[in-house]
């Protein structure tokens, strides 16, 4: 994960061919939020 100022870029460690996802700030609070809710 690498922070930017309006967006997260994910990426997979072990697939570094592979492209990144870059997903706006808000977008992975929810996100993060919605997983939080579901494991805890």
């Amino acid at each position: 994960m690498a922070p930017c100022p309006h967006t997260v870029r994910v990426r997979d460690s072990k697939d570094v061919n592979r492209p990144g996802l870059a997903v706006g700030s808000r977008a992975w609070a929810a996100f993060v939020g919605f997983a939080a809710d579901r494991i805890g």
